[in-house]
C-alpha cells in the first residue's frame, strides 16, 4: 500500500514509515571546543593589511563567530551520549558537520579579504542548517537512503553510496534572516555583472571602470556584511541544535552559554551603521537587493547600492 492509499477495507491509512537504520554510529570522534584559524605564514602585504583592519574594525563580529563555533562544538559532543547516540541524531549531525566547517573555511577567506571566495561557502552553509531543519519532518528520506546506500553495483563493481538527493527550500524560504541570505548570496556568487563588478571594479562608474584583478583588499562594507552572515547563520544553527534537545542533551549551564551568545550576536548585528541587506519591491513585483552601509573604508561616506 502506498503513501495515503485507501486500502480494502474502505479506510485510508496513515502512511507506513520505514524502518530504522541498518546502521550503528560507530567510532564517533567529538570536539572539546574550537577555535578559528590564526594568521596563515605567507600573506602577501594585501592580505596582510585586510588581516590586521578585520581583526581591529571588526573585532567584535571575530569574538563573537568564534565563540559561536566554540559553542557549537561542545552542543554537538552532547550527540556521543550513549542515549543519544543513534542514528537519527547522526542525521542532524551530518549536516551540520557540513555547515560548521563551511562557517569556519569562510571565515578564514574573510580575514584574508577572498570576500568573493566566501560568498558561496555561506550560501552553501545556509542549505545546510535549513536542511537540519526540514529533515525533522522527513526522516524518512534519510532512513530509505541508509538502507539504500552501501550495496554492490556489480555493473560497475563500485560500492554504491547513492545520492541521496534532499533539500529543503521550504525552511529556507520560512526563516527570514536565512532567506534574505541565501537569496543575496546565490546573486553574488554566479557570474551576474553587476555583483562581479562590485568585487574586481570598486567605485565604477558610468565614466570609469577601476578593474583590480583578483582584489583582495580589505573593504569594510563586504567584511561587516559578510562575517554577519556568517555569525546569523551560526546563530540559527544554535538554536537549532537546542530544539534537539533529544538528541543533543547539554547541561543547564552550557544551554544558557548558548542562549546568553545568541543574544549579544543578535544585538550586535542588529546595531545601527553595519553594512547590511536590505530587500525591495519594484512596482512589477520584483524583489532586489539592497546593499545598505556599503564603503571600502570606515572614513568613506556609506553608500545604498541597489542590485
Amino acid at each position: 500500500m502506498t503513501t495515503g492509499e485507501t486500502a480494502h477495507d474502505g479506510h485510508e491509512h496513515p502512511p507506513l514509515r520505514i524502518a530504522d537504520p541498518p546502521q550503528r554510529v560507530s567510532g564517533m570522534k567529538v570536539l572539546p571546543g574550537w577555535a578559528l584559524p590564526g594568521k596563515p605564514d605567507g600573506l602577501d602585504d594585501v592580505e596582510e593589511d585586510a588581516w590586521r583592519q578585520t581583526g581591529f574594525v571588526c573585532a567584535e563580529e571575530w569574538r563573537l563567530l568564534e565563540a559561536n563555533l566554540h559553542i557549537q562544538a561542545r552542543v554537538a559532543a552532547a550527540g556521543y551520549q550513549m542515549t543519544a547516540r543513534t542514528m537519527t541524531m547522526a542525521a542532524y549531525a551530518s549536516l551540520w558537520s557540513r555547515a560548521f566547517l563551511l562557517l569556519s573555511d569562510a571565515a578564514a577567506l574573510l580575514r584574508r579579504g577572498a570576500y568573493q571566495s566566501a560568498v558561496p561557502l555561506l550560501r552553501n552553509a545556509v542549505e545546510m542548517v535549513a536542511a537540519e531543519h526540514g529533515i525533522t519532518g522527513e526522516m524518512d528520506e534519510w532512513r530509505r537512503w541508509t538502507h539504500e546506500a552501501y550495496g554492490r553495483h556489480e555493473p560497475t563493481r563500485s560500492i554504491e553510496v547513492g545520492m541521496g538527493q534532499y533539500f529543503s527550500g521550504e525552511s529556507i524560504a520560512s526563516t527570514p534572516h536565512l532567506r534574505l541570505i541565501y537569496r543575496a548570496a546565490s546573486d553574488l556568487s554566479r557570474p551576474n555583472f553587476g555583483p562581479t563588478a562590485l568585487f574586481v571594479a570598486e567605485g565604477a562608474s558610468h565614466e570609469r571602470y577601476p578593474l583590480v584583478f583578483a582584489d583582495r583588499a580589505f573593504h569594510l562594507g563586504w567584511a561587516q556584511l559578510l562575517i554577519g552572515w556568517a555569525l546569523r547563520i551560526g546563530v540559527a544553527q544554535l538554536h537549532e541544535a537546542l530544539h534537539l534537545a533529544q538528541h543533543f542533551p547539554v547541561d543547564a549551564e552550557l544551554r544558557a552559554e548558548a542562549v546568553a551568545h545568541a543574544r549579544a550576536a543578535e544585538a550586535t548585528l542588529d546595531a545601527s551603521g553595519r553594512c547590511h541587506i536590505e530587500e525591495w519591491e519594484d512596482p512589477r513585483g520584483r524583489r532586489r537587493t539592497i546593499l545598505a552601509g556599503f564603503r571600502r573604508k570606515p572614513s568613506d561616506a556609506p553608500t545604498r547600492i541597489l542590485l
